[in-house]
């Protein structure tokens, strides 16, 4: 006789809101560990055996001293109510289990709770363990974990984050952890109380969380400034308080297809194994900065208890395999914007927004018929339908396109003076070369230096050179960009936004052309553009090529010294925008035009700004 699944159906009542819990329950990583589940490992290809399908996972654990195998499907979820997943074992004494959570808003406020887990045994073995691992232990541990969650999401999102809280105690005095904090503040100048955060974060903080450290998310959760805390982390790991590594990812899951303990190891292209796709790297989205503690001061380990969750690709608001001719509605009680619906398999992507105005109910098709031009419009309380209207089951996505801006980008990284300074041998391997995405170019020459030697000297004019160099590179750091190489008397930098380059440049013209401030008024040409970079390794130095550079190098030649000339992609930017209206009048901001040397094409459109 076969054994008899089991069905176990638990409910429990919380405080929180199912949108303040959504974050916690789903991260099914940190779920499964919270509840005593042991961490697991891929299972690696058998001689023979063919490659899962894509976005199955063989993974393998021991649990109460048994081995388990399985193949797990993927996760399905609409946040922030639903998720579910598919086990199907392959050796140990279960042959299948499925586990769901919903969460409920309650008409008084809070949530109910109800998860669900319906476990089939294998043999005789498994009849007996069941009832004692799920039926009482998980039960057990559920509810804790619940709870925990529950008292989490009341405190708030900070208290959610795991990124501690200023009262939690710091490293003991004399320890390796609270030398290296002392040296931060004292040889390196980082901020005594961020330090003293960081410190005990590392010293007190959940294990789990610190595995992979985000500085920007840190940030957030502390309420500091996202530049000063990403700064005293490159420091913290330059004295060995904290290690980190590049992670590549995926562009439709998101999740991390490979990574590398240096930049050398990235590669431009990559495999996600998730998808079965083949795809290209770039700074701006692909490779993402992670830290976690140096082992010398506290071990961490990156063990996996889930690699499916909803959290794992938080991007993906709902998750779906449709059966031919099923459909699946969406209450759109998510924040407005731009979003799609994504199908592995079909190569069309149909892009939604999320606004007011729209409408009620919008459905959207999916399957092998060529999606419509136009984007539809749904309201934020309405109703979204997606049908799968082809003759197979299709798994289908629902995701936010706008990438997380709590990332620290390999492209926003490297444009930093800090880590350029600190980490001057992070370089890509030779021959290699990456897309930056778009990034924003900044190069200077000092005019008439020729005539400022012949004038006082070579000796007083090399050292006001020197000199020249010191305030561009302090104006150029203290707007978060970073000074890519020096070519004589020239500077070339990189930023991340247009406006924080001007805020740069107009300092640094100011500094050099103020007579109380120099002994030899000095002009400083200038020119910003912005566009697509490859970086590329020259002279054992992280460098920047292609047109955007060519451009950019041109354009500084047609500076006065007493303007910046830039591109009209920079004069476009919000953010410049801001900085020219702010003060009426104090601008002006001229059109002209001019062939660039080995540009070609009509005269260049540029903009000169004075004042």
């Amino acid at each position: 006789m076969a054994p008899v699944e089991r069905h176990y159906r638990w409910t429990w009542v919380l405080r929180a809101s199912p949108e303040a819990l959504w974050p916690l329950v789903s991260d099914t990583d940190r779920f499964n560990r919270d509840c005593g589940f042991p961490a697991f490992q891929i299972r690696p290809l058998r001689k023979g055996e063919s490659p899962p399908a894509p976005g199955v996972r063989r993974l393998r654990s021991v649990y109460l001293g048994m081995v388990g195998e399985w193949e797990e499907r993927e996760f399905e979820w609409v946040r922030p109510s639903r998720f579910a997943v598919d086990r199907r074992f392959t050796r140990g004494p279960l042959s299948r289990m499925v586990q769901s959570c919903e969460l409920s808003a309650l008409e008084a406020g809070g949530t109910r709770v109800v998860y669900e887990m319906r476990v089939a045994p294998k043999n005789l073995l498994g009849s007996l363990v069941v009832p004692m691992a799920v039926g009482i232990r998980m039960r057990r541990s559920a509810q804790r974990v619940f709870q925990e969650y529950d008292r989490l999401a009341l405190a708030g999102p900070r208290a959610a984050a795991g990124a501690g809280d200023p009262g939690m105690p710091g490293p003991p005095e004399g320890s390796r952890l609270s030398m290296i904090a002392r040296r931060l503040v004292e040889g390196a100048g980082q901020p005594g109380p961020l330090v003293s955060r960081l410190a005990a974060l590392v010293a007190e903080g959940d294990a789990g969380s610190l595995a992979k450290m985000r500085p920007y998310a840190i940030a957030d959760a502390w309420g500091s400034d996202r530049g000063h805390t990403l700064d005293l982390f490159l420091h913290a790991t330059r004295e060995g308080m904290l290690g980190f590594s590049w992670d590549v990812l995926c562009p439709h899951c998101r999740g991390s297809a490979a990574g590398s303990p240096d930049l050398s190891g990235v590669s431009s292209e990559a495999h996600c194994s998730s998808c079965g796709i083949d795809f290209d790297v770039n700074f701006d989205q692909s490779v993402e900065l992670n830290f976690v503690p140096d082992p010398s001061v506290r071990r961490v380990s990156r063990l996996q208890y889930c690699m499916g969750g909803p959290q794992i690709t938080p991007h993906v608001v709902a998750q779906k395999s449709l059966a031919p001719g099923e459909n699946l509605y969406i209450a759109m009680a998510l924040p407005e914007g731009r979003y799609r619906v994504r199908t592995r398999g079909v190569a069309v992507m149909q892009a939604f927004r999320i606004e007011r105005g729209g409408a009620a109910a919008v459905r959207i098709d999916v399957g092998p018929s060529p999606a419509p031009m136009d984007e539809p419009s749904v309201a934020p309380d309405g109703v979204l339908n997606i049908r799968n209207t082809g003759p197979e089951a299709l798994m289908t996505h629902v995701e936010r396109i706008a990438w997380s801006d709590q990332s620290v980008t390999a492209a926003a990284v490297t444009s930093r003076q800090v880590f350029r300074d600190l980490f001057s041998r992070e370089i890509l391997r030779p021959g290699e070369r990456i897309s930056v995405g778009t990034i924003t170019i900044v190069f200077t020459d000092l005019k008439n230096s020729t005539q400022l030697y012949r004038e006082i000297g070579d000796a007083p004019a090399f050292g006001r050179v020197l000199g020249h160099f010191d305030v561009i590179r302090a104006s150029v750091a203290d707007e978060g960009g970073a000074i890519v190489k020096t070519m004589g008397d020239a500077v070339m930098a990189a930023f991340v936004h247009p406006d924080a380059a001007l805020r740069a440049m107009r300092r640094a013209q100011y500094e050099l052309a103020s007579p109380e401030r120099a002994r030899a008024v000095l002009a400083l040409k200038c020119s910003i553009h912005r566009g697509p970079c490859l970086a590329i390794n020259q002279n054992d130095r992280l460098d920047y090529f292609g047109t955007t550079v060519n451009v950019g190098s041109r354009l500084c030649s047609l500076s006065t010294g007493s303007d910046i000339v830039v591109s009209g992609q920079v004069l476009e930017d919000p953010g410049v925008s801001a900085i020219l209206s702010s003060s009426p009048g104090a601008f002006s901001v001229t059109h002209d035009a001019s062939p660039l040397k080995g540009i070609a094409g009509s005269p260049f459109p540029y903009f000169r700004i004075a004042g």
